[in-house]
């Protein structure tokens, strides 16, 4: 997991802008809330940190945990191969500096939404502020770039109160989007949150032969990337 965190950081490092990248950087190796009457809220460890999320709609089948730190990092990656792709076949220039930014802090207040008990279970922390509403504040506070700031604002999409206003916010909200509904049914077979009232059969994006069929693959990457350590 330690491999992991320091994953943030390279990707961190592509960032092209000195001044951002050290913002970044910083803020990922040391999350704090700048705010005084909201300092006694700390942040859950990178490693721990998870959020309870669903999908709404005829494919609701009940909340998962997500892995915070495993979707920031397979975020950002995906928007940088996206961002290349756009780049090079429609000629389009893309900021991508502040895409990256945004990927990789997106979601880092939910270190503070939630937290792990003594038995290990998750639990809210009392915040009265939603994760993208207490981050894009403290970008503010710490003075990050407007872009930056309203790609993260915005990447609950339109229905949000914030909605996208530029090209990178646009293409960061469907990747986000597309990235959870692939976590939401992993996420949910794995922890076996699929309603029963919602037979899996009925489910119209993967079979649960599929499901199985996914995860005994993930298993054994998983033991083939323990015996390598």
């Amino acid at each position: 997991m330690e491999n992991m965190k320091e994953e943030l950081i390279k990707l961190a490092e592509k960032i092209k802008d000195e001044e951002l990248r050290k913002k970044v950087i910083e803020l990922l190796k040391d999350p704090k809330l700048t705010n005084k009457y909201f300092k006694n809220y700390k942040p859950e460890d990178w490693e721990k940190a998870a959020s309870v999320f669903s999908v709404g709609g005829p494919l609701g089948l009940g909340a998962v945990e997500r892995d915070v730190l495993h979707h920031t990092i397979t975020l950002t990656e995906i928007v940088i191969k996206v961002a290349d792709v756009i780049e090079k076949k429609f000629g389009i220039p893309l900021d991508k500096d502040s895409l990256i930014a945004a990927s990789l802090l997106h979601d880092f207040a939910k270190l503070f939404e939630f937290k792990r008990d003594e038995k290990g279970e998750l639990e809210h922390t009392g915040v009265m502020l939603d994760h993208t509403i207490l981050g894009t504040a403290e970008l503010y506070k710490r003075n990050f770039p407007e872009k930056v700031i309203h790609i993260v604002a915005s990447h609950y999409g339109e229905s949000g109160p914030t909605p996208p206003r530029n090209f990178e916010a646009l293409i960061f909200h469907y990747l986000d989007s597309m990235l959870s509904l692939v976590e939401y049914f992993f996420y949910a077979k794995m922890q076996q949150a699929v309603a029963e009232q919602m037979p899996t059969e009925k489910m119209i994006v993967i079979p649960e032969e599929e499901l199985k069929k996914l995860l005994e693959q993930k298993m054994v990457s998983d033991e083939k990337k323990e015996r390598k350590k």
